[in-house]
């Protein structure tokens, strides 16, 4: 089975990085990229983050657990959720959306 660090490389080696240009794309130092794939420090929840956030396309299962795939469209296929109506046969309706943005903006959608 492969560590959380084997999973790190292989997402340097799919994106053509090498550990400076890992470190720069996740915002990190770059001797925490060489610490963490030299064995001398587990990546960190913050590291962790950073990688899922720089690289979209990789799922938290994958990384942390090695589950799944690296995609995470896998994830969420209708394969896995083949329902997606209520259980209580669709009596509810949906009352109120709201959107909440990074720039700390809000948007509200009412039925």
């Amino acid at each position: 089975m492969q560590s959380i660090t084997e999973r790190v490389r292989k997402i340097m080696e799919d994106n053509g990085l090498s550990s400076s240009q890992m470190a720069d794309r996740i915002g990190v130092q770059r001797s925490a990229i060489s610490h963490i794939l030299s064995g001398r420090n587990k990546p960190s929840l913050d590291f962790v983050i950073k990688v899922l956030e720089a690289f979209e396309n990789v799922s938290s299962d994958w990384l942390l657990k090695g589950e799944n795939t690296t995609e995470k469209s896998s994830v969420f296929s209708s394969e896995n959720h083949p329902n997606v109506m209520p259980k209580n046969g669709g009596k509810k309706t949906i009352e109120k959306v709201l959107i909440l943005y990074t720039d700390k903006t809000v948007e509200e959608y009412l039925s």
